[in-house]
């Protein structure tokens, strides 16, 4: 038995089926089951319950899971300690970080990233989903939250204040100054029903006059630019375009941070040194023209 096999096994049980351990695997399902059916055979026992409702790990099969998930941990914790040796500046760095802020923070800080280490290539995984450095999803992440995790390691860069905003197009149709739940509403959906937002919205606007929900920011955002309504979204990602127009008293503090964070086994690492100094310092030094200010309000 070798590890691969372990990683096939483990990856049955974490998905509950053959085709969401491919999908994991990025393998064909006929490929887990030819694995799976040859280590059965192996070792002389079933590590699979099938079942209608999916795999079901047999008694031998948690044992041996168990084990996998062990070996797998001690593999990341190397790698981990691997990385965190790394002196030089050059390589990959994965980031995780939301949809808003990838789209309307990094970009006017990228090309000076690149010129100032050019031995260093950026992955963005833009998400409202939180990777897990713990199992390598990200090297860094940059993330709005009122508790960093603890088991992370990094630095606070700023305050995060939200405001609801409508197209001028729109408040030209149906004017201004009007009471806010007299206003078609944009919410929130999937993930994004966590944000301080989706709260505020909850409070603030009558359920029966919420038109639309998304589960992304980007097309929530292109909704209010398209004139269907008025939607509480982040300052930065609004105070700069001209179409859009905000609504007086919406200012809230999110009671977020915005946080530069990455793995304690990777804080030595000279790469992700330079990108939690080159970013925090950045963020951190944004006024309040850009991150808001609910006394501006």
């Amino acid at each position: 038995m070798n590890w691969d096999d372990l990683r096939y096994v483990l990856a049955i049980s974490r998905a509950g089926g053959l085709n969401g351990a491919a999908r994991l695997l990025a393998v064909n399902p006929s490929s887990v089951y030819r694995r799976l059916e040859t280590l059965e055979l192996a070792l002389e026992v079933r590590l699979f319950e099938r079942l209608r409702a999916g795999y079901r790990l047999t008694p031998a099969g948690e044992a041996l899971a168990e084990a996998a998930e062990k070996m797998e941990r001690e593999a990341q914790a190397v790698e981990g300690r691997i990385k965190g040796t790394d002196v030089r500046l050059e390589g990959h760095i994965r980031l995780s970080t939301s949809e808003a802020v990838a789209l309307h923070l990094l970009p006017r800080w990228l090309a000076e990233f690149r010129d100032t280490y050019p031995g260093l290539t950026l992955d963005i995984a833009s998400t409202n989903q939180i990777a897990d450095l713990s199992k390598r999803e990200a090297d860094v992440v940059i993330r709005g939250t009122a508790h960093p995790p603890e088991h992370l390691v990094g630095r606070r860069a700023g305050r995060i204040v939200f405001a609801s905003y409508a197209s001028k197009t729109y408040l030209d149709r149906v004017g201004r100054g009007r009471p806010l739940a007299d206003y078609d509403w944009l919410g929130f959906d999937g993930p994004l029903i966590r944000v301080q937002q989706a709260k505020w919205l909850t409070a603030n606007i009558p359920d029966s006059r919420i038109r639309l929900r998304y589960d992304s920011f980007a097309p929530l955002r292109l909704a209010v630019a398209s004139h269907l309504g008025c939607a509480a979204l982040p300052w930065f990602a609004c105070f700069d375009d001209p179409e859009l127009e905000r609504l007086p008293g919406t200012a809230n503090d999110s009671g977020f941070d915005f946080w530069v964070l990455t793995h304690p086994d990777l804080r030595k690492s000279a790469r992700v040194r330079a990108f939690l100094q080159f970013f925090g310092t950045r963020l951190a030094a944004l006024d309040e023209t850009v991150m808001g200010s609910v006394a501006a309000d």
